[in-house]
């Protein structure tokens, strides 16, 4: 079996990012770009692990089209983040539309790698198993967004544990 230099594994998302200029749908999540950042070194054995929904199989069909080696996990629905700008472009309300399966150990695949980066981006998307299983199997980094924000009814807030009144460079507030 194949030993990847890296395994990203996470949920790419459906954004909607509205600004007062303008509404646009696109692919976002830590997964999605880290795979087209990887992508960039070349050299580096990498794949990336995910969950969407059928819906969203063309953006897996565009990340295999540049090379990027793609496990395509099924997924009752996609995350769908819609992403509110007003007049200053550093404030954002984000919500969550829809959420995927997380991922657990029965769901993923047996991949090898020496380091597993997981994208989290909700609080939920990776039990501690998950975490528990890869370390036996080589390095694991976890994204922090999941953990720097709260996740209540469809909103984001600052997580409690902020010593000050201004987000962290990964929070997202609710304006």
């Amino acid at each position: 079996m194949k030993k990847f230099q890296l395994c990203c594994i996470g949920h790419i998302t459906l954004d909607k990012v509205i600004t007062p200029q303008s509404t646009v749908y696109m692919p976002g999540g830590t997964a999605f770009y880290c795979s087209h950042a990887i992508r960039c070194f070349g050299d580096v054995s990498y794949t990336l692990v995910t969950a969407v929904g059928a819906t969203e199989m063309s953006v897996i069909e565009q990340l295999r089209a540049t090379g990027i080696d793609v496990t395509a996990l099924p997924s009752s629905h996609s995350v769908y983040f819609e992403n509110i700008y007003g007049d200053n472009p550093d404030e954002r309300t984000q919500r969550v539309l829809a959420k995927a399966d997380p991922f657990t150990p029965s769901s993923l695949p047996d991949i090898n790698a020496q380091v597993y980066h997981l994208g989290a981006l909700l609080a939920d998307d990776f039990s501690i198993d998950v975490i528990k299983d890869l370390a036996r199997k080589g390095r694991v980094a976890v994204d922090s967004q999941a953990t720097s924000v709260k996740y209540a009814n469809s909103m984001f807030t600052p997580s409690t544990g902020q010593t000050s009144g201004k987000p962290s460079p990964t929070s997202t507030t609710s304006k």
